[in-house]
């Protein structure tokens, strides 16, 4: 199945926020190609896509091998043949400790998916993507406020938001549009590690404030949808009046 609107890779799409944001990719039209680590979980989610009237394509993915990620976009560029964009939503918490009590390898292998993971996606789908191609980088306040326990957490974010920089900055004059999108506190599967971590204020957040998953999906979609040129490069807030009201 094809469509106008092209295909868009979602990494990370297995459960929370990332199968949200295929769900509301795949409700405005495009079609979705479903990155996920486990063969099964990309298949399962591709099947409610489908279910709910969407395009979707199931693509097993591991954001840390950079030959698989460039295969995930072929398939997707072979399935398609028009590739409007990529989401980067892999990425992990743990470890979540003060910096002295974290596990070196456990702190490495957080950069290695959230940063170069994200750079592996990017790397593979920028020559496929023309001018109104769109990267979204799923990022987060924790790119410029540090949060105790969340050292790794933290500076993955903070290099995600200088990726989203380098890609306007380099791609910016061919229309090739990048977003650094921070979805605020949302009720997830991370989201319980760190409330069970106990360290920091976002920690003690009542569960019942934590936006819904499809709340971000949301604002995602519409900056696909959409393509807001004067936004690119830029982090942008899920909770910021300016960029609700704009949204309707």
């Amino acid at each position: 199945m094809k469509n106008a609107k092209g295909a868009v890779l979602i990494l990370g799409a297995s459960r929370g926020l990332g199968e949200a944001i295929a769900f509301a990719v795949g409700q405005a039209g495009f079609a979705v190609g479903v990155g996920c680590r486990k063969s099964e979980d990309a298949e399962a989610v591709s099947a409610r896509l489908q279910q709910a009237g969407a395009a979707a394509l199931p693509l097993m993915v591991d954001v840390t091998d950079a030959a698989g990620v460039t295969r995930a976009v072929e398939a997707m560029a072979g399935w398609h043949g028009k590739v409007a964009g990529l989401v980067n939503n892999a990425g992990i918490i743990d470890p979540i400790a003060r910096l002295s009590d974290t596990d070196a390898k456990a702190w490495g292998r957080l950069i290695e998916i959230n940063v170069i993971g994200a750079y592996h996606g990017v790397r593979a789908v920028l020559p496929y993507l023309s001018a109104g191609g769109v990267v979204v980088n799923v990022s987060s306040g924790a790119a410029s406020h540090a949060m105790e326990g969340w050292s790794a957490y933290c500076t993955s974010k903070a290099a995600l938001a200088m990726l989203t920089q380098s890609i306007h900055h380099e791609y910016g004059a061919q229309n090739i549009l990048a977003f650094g999108f921070r979805p605020g506190v949302v009720d997830t599967g991370m989201q319980s590690k760190i409330r069970d971590s106990g360290l920091n204020p976002v920690s003690q957040l009542p569960r019942e404030t934590l936006l819904k998953p499809e709340v971000p999906a949301k604002a995602v979609a519409w900056l696909f949808d959409s393509a807001p040129a004067d936004l690119a490069g830029q982090e942008l807030d899920v909770r910021d009046a300016a960029l609700k009201l704009r949204m309707g």
